[in-house]
């Protein structure tokens, strides 16, 4: 990557099987867009994909799996979010892995 190329963006896959298991007041299948509503108002739009995935194998009850995979590709991680924090949890998280602009 040259140093005028934008970096990867970080990959947040939000676990479908968690969503569908939520209770319907929690919104599940809603989640992911109000995920990108809390990047973006944080400004992580440009620099964050949110993709559906299978299951990731951690099944918190009441709670959501999201695999965090950095731009660079190391780091990967679990990140447990509260449905009902509509993603604010995941942006404040990802907020503090992302270098600044």
């Amino acid at each position: 990557m040259s140093a005028t190329e934008p970096p990867e963006p970080t990959e947040l896959h939000v676990c479908h099987r968690c969503l569908v298991r939520l209770d319907a007041s929690a919104g599940g299948v809603d989640l992911p867009r109000r995920v990108r509503e809390s990047l973006a108002g944080r400004g992580l739009t440009e620099r964050t994909r949110v993709i559906a995935s299978g299951c990731l194998g951690e099944c918190p009850r009441g709670r959501v799996s999201v695999l965090v995979i950095p731009g660079g590709g190391t780091g990967a991680h679990i990140h447990i979010i509260d449905p009902a924090k509509d993603g604010e949890d995941l942006a404040e998280h990802v907020g503090r892995l992302l270098p600044g602009p």
